[in-house]
């Protein structure tokens, strides 16, 4: 948590989950880009189904992955798959923590797209190791049938242990389902490396609409400022937690919340009068 807004480096907007004509997906790689770029976005990973897209553009920050299903009974894992090469190749019946591996083999990352649409139950990812972590926010499939908020999933495997990150992505289609979703990073620099890089050590933030300006820890105080909030939330560990809620047609732009050992790990929500919400990663406290 503290990591992203205590490094050096500048905010860049991105999202990691774009599918194009190489799949399912309405648009070309071009005019996704060109849509992207448009929309004030510094980065973007497409991850096309089976598929990895090549692309290369001079303003917008192009991440090349894709996206896998791992068959488990009648639900599936869906693996993103970011920064690896285009003989890239998962077979669907190898084991998830297999598939973990072997993106993790070609120098890429992975992270568990969309497990409440999935269908996934915690025992079912509190034992793959290796995965960067999940996406808690999908807004292809929050549009779509309403099961695109992986927050409890999260919830459940932090409180289990794992230690894993979570992601706002959009996993667009068409255009109903784009920039919705997306992470800020804070990168020292604009190359793919770069922002990988800082993807990996977790100096990033989760979005759907509210920006998270600051946190600080100050002894056994949380303390956030960000843009303007309905409410501001500290999620910890079983029922420990707080609220910080604006009055009747006002706003929050901070709040501060107390740490205890007991809470285990702490994150924050903060969301806009309009419901939208921005997640910070965790702070583990013990």
């Amino acid at each position: 948590m503290l990591e992203a807004f205590e490094a050096r480096g500048e905010w860049l907007k991105g999202n990691l989950h774009t599918h194009t004509t190489n799949s399912d997906g309405r648009y070309t790689p071009e005019e996704r880009v060109a849509g992207y770029k448009e929309h004030g976005y510094d980065f973007l990973a497409f991850a096309d189904h089976g598929f990895t897209t090549l692309y290369h553009d001079e303003e917008l920050t192009v991440i090349a992955g894709s996206e896998w299903s791992v068959n488990l009974d009648y639900r599936a894992y869906h693996l993103l798959a970011l920064n690896v090469p285009t003989a890239f190749d998962l077979p669907m019946d190898m084991a998830i923590q297999e598939c973990v591996d072997e993106v993790r083999s070609v120098g890429g990352c992975a992270i568990i797209a969309h497990p409440y649409w999935s269908g996934l139950a915690l025992p079912e990812m509190q034992e793959i190791e290796g995965c960067l972590g999940i996406e808690i926010y999908n807004h292809m499939t929050q549009c779509g049938v309403c099961k695109g908020v992986s927050t409890v999933h999260w919830d459940n495997l932090l409180a289990a242990g794992w230690r894993g990150f979570g992601f706002a992505v959009d996993d667009c289609h068409h255009l109903v389902d784009a920039y919705g979703g997306w992470i800020m990073v804070k990168s020292e620099s604009r190359d793919a490396d770069s922002i990988l890089k800082a993807v990996k050590a977790g100096r990033f933030y989760s979005s759907a609409g509210p920006e998270i300006k600051s946190i600080e820890k100050n002894g056994d105080l949380l303390q956030i400022e960000c843009s303007d909030a309905a409410e501001i939330d500290l999620i910890g560990r079983g029922w420990l937690g707080g609220r910080t809620v604006a009055p009747d047609g006002e706003v929050l732009n901070s709040a501060e919340f107390g740490l205890n050992g007991q809470q285990g790990y702490v994150r924050i929500e903060a969301t806009d009068p309009a419901g939208r919400t921005a997640w910070t990663n965790p702070l583990f406290l013990a």
